[in-house]
């Protein structure tokens, strides 16, 4: 489905998140990043989703000509974008924080 959705927005003149030439930095792993992921989860990415639902509803009502119906849809690519985005991070900061979980204690005190 990746590969699809990748040719798509490529057809459509527009990236995917592996074309973005900085990388997007994260924060050290910390209680605020799992804070943040709880947020994400809980609240943003509904949010993220409601958007895309509603945006994919007007198009099918409202749009009158292909112009409308691009600019929905690059709206819908937008959304999209930024939700994977989030999820990326998401996986990579849990996967960071199992991994500190299963590393044994060395006696060092971590800076929160």
């Amino acid at each position: 489905m990746k590969d699809s959705v990748t040719l798509l927005r490529h057809l459509l003149a527009s990236i995917v998140l592996s074309d973005t030439k900085e990388e997007i930095s994260s924060e050290e792993h910390n209680r605020r990043a799992v804070d943040a992921e709880i947020f994400y989860k809980n609240h943003f990415e509904k949010l993220l989703k409601a958007f895309i639902q509603e945006q994919l509803e007007f198009i099918g009502k409202e749009a009158m000509d292909l112009e409308q119906l691009s600019f929905g849809r690059g709206t819908i690519n937008g959304f999209s974008l930024i939700k994977e985005w989030f999820e990326e991070q998401t996986k990579e900061s849990l996967a960071r924080f199992d991994k500190e979980k299963e590393e044994p204690e060395t006696g060092e005190i971590k800076p929160i």
